[in-house]
């Protein structure tokens, strides 16, 4: 190739970019009429379509949000389910073994024990816990319900006699309270 063949291949290039910055200098030598600011009814409108906007959005992000929850809902319960259907088979076997004479009574105990174990392994898979209450704990009416009071000359403090039910827990909040009865000094 020769020289002013080469010169001319390169020239192009060279003369766009030329161009393009003599076209940017004068712009920035021009000194442009400002723009007129929008009228008062062309800002309404915008701020009416951008209001809009931010309205759909929002709108979409309410009802995303509800399906999200829903499935969560659905995930959690199905998740639920599905742990407990083994203790359910469990219980159908015993039962099934009601069906023909009881050839040993301890071992079907031992049976239904055993289901019972395993759906208290699996509660507490769910971070289920049982609230732990003995004759003579201290009264706590956020984790008791007291279904009898007996007055007690003996008694110092509100204490408890009995459970006639268990309470349980589910992480830090109490699911259901432990039904007891309770002993406390006469008022």
């Amino acid at each position: 190739m020769s020289d002013e063949q080469t010169q001319a291949t390169e020239d192009p290039a060279t003369d766009d970019s030329a161009n393009e910055e003599s076209e940017t200098a004068a712009k920035t030598t021009k000194t442009e009429a400002p723009a007129e600011p929008p009228s008062p009814e062309e800002q309404i409108k915008e701020l009416f379509e951008r209001l809009q906007r931010v309205s759909a959005d929002y709108q979409n992000y309410q009802k995303r949000v509800q399906r999200d929850k829903a499935k969560w809902s659905q995930d959690s319960v199905r998740g639920l389910l599905s742990s407990l259907l083994p203790v359910l088979d469990n219980l159908d076997s015993a039962i099934a073994a009601f069906d023909g004479e009881v050839k040993d009574p301890d071992a079907l105990k031992q049976g239904v024990v055993m289901i019972r174990e395993g759906f208290t392994r699996q509660l507490s898979s769910f971070k289920l816990v049982r609230i732990q209450v003995e004759p003579g704990t201290l009264f706590d009416p956020d984790d008791h319900e007291a279904i009898m009071v007996q007055p007690d000359e003996d008694a110092e403090r509100r204490e408890v006699l009995f459970q006639a039910r268990a309470g349980y827990r589910l992480g830090d909040t109490v699911l259901r309270p432990a039904q007891v009865g309770v002993r406390q000094p006469p008022s």
